[in-house]
């Protein structure tokens, strides 16, 4: 149940003079050359492959990072009590 009032009607008279002038518009632009377009859809299909095939590098790399950090900082934790019986001895 809508409730039309005389300012819509006025509206969908001008939304259609407006589209009545678009469509008479000439049309001046040709579809592009398919063989463009295929090579463009295959170079696209490459990128996404090529995204997909580096996302498991992509993450993984700060992991390693942050995982060799924390490797290296408990083997110096873990080798203090020796270097200082070294040093200290």
């Amino acid at each position: 149940m809508t409730n039309r009032t005389e300012g819509d009607e006025a509206n969908d008279q001008a939304i259609a003079a407006f589209m009545a002038r678009v469509a008479a518009l000439p049309v001046t632009s040709t579809l592009p050359d398919p063989m463009q377009v295929w090579c463009k859809a295959q170079l696209l299909e490459r990128w996404s492959a090529g995204r997909r095939a580096r996302l498991p590098i992509t993450v993984m790399q700060p992991i390693e990072i942050a995982a060799s950090l924390i490797g290296a900082v408990w083997l110096f934790y873990s080798s203090l009590s020796y270097l200082f019986r070294v040093y200290a001895g």
